[in-house]
């Protein structure tokens, strides 16, 4: 006798994974901001180049360019600024978002003003200690990174605490185009764990 056929049964996508697409969408615009920044930085240091070429024939000891190709540092520097602060802003939105839908809570997510310690206390009542999400040590620094941009652009007490920070403390920042990178997968592997873990939390 042949089997009667599986009724198909319609799977509501879980609002936490589709919300970690969005955000993964952002987290690409911030990668495509930092590809043309660096695109026009080339472009710009191939012009300066032709022409120091072109000053040098004339008047070899003709040094007026310095401060053009320092510019060119500076404009770097300050795109992984920008970049890094995208970075947690995405991270930020998610993770109260998330936590604001997974709490059952009345008030708008978007009312709520970002603290630290009461996401990680959220997601304790919720039964995801945060120091078991992937990459949850990276993403904290990235936090303090993103902090010390804002108030100093130097290494302060918060993000000293981290290994590659250890016995900095008070120097500039510098350019951070190297931990942009690092920290860009991390924050993905971050959010994709927290998403999985709050839509396996609500099947529940």
């Amino acid at each position: 006798m042949p089997s009667r056929p599986t009724k198909f049964q319609y799977r509501r996508p879980s609002r936490f994974l589709w919300f970690a697409r969005l955000t993964k969408d952002e987290l690409n615009d911030i990668d495509g901001f930092v590809e043309l920044a660096s695109e026009a930085r080339k472009s710009q240091e191939e012009r300066l180049e032709r022409l120091a070429a072109q000053i040098r024939r004339h008047a070899p000891d003709d040094d007026r360019l310095v401060d053009d190709f320092a510019q060119l540092d500076d404009f770097a520097a300050l795109s992984a600024e920008f970049a890094i602060i995208g970075l947690w802003r995405c991270v930020e939105l998610y993770t109260k978002t998330a936590t604001f839908i997974a709490s059952g809570k009345r008030t708008a997510a978007r009312t709520f003003r970002y603290k630290y310690k009461e996401f990680q206390r959220e997601l304790s009542r919720l039964g995801i200690p945060e120091q078991r999400i992937r990459c949850a040590r990276s993403v904290d620094e990235l936090r303090c990174l993103n902090n010390a941009i804002k108030h100093s652009r130097r290494v302060d007490d918060g993000l000293g605490k981290f290994p590659r920070w250890r016995g900095k403390r008070g120097r500039e920042l510098g350019n951070l185009e190297g931990h942009y990178a690092r920290l860009r997968s991390a924050a993905e592997r971050y959010l994709n764990d927290l998403a999985g873990r709050l839509s396996r939390r609500m099947t529940t």
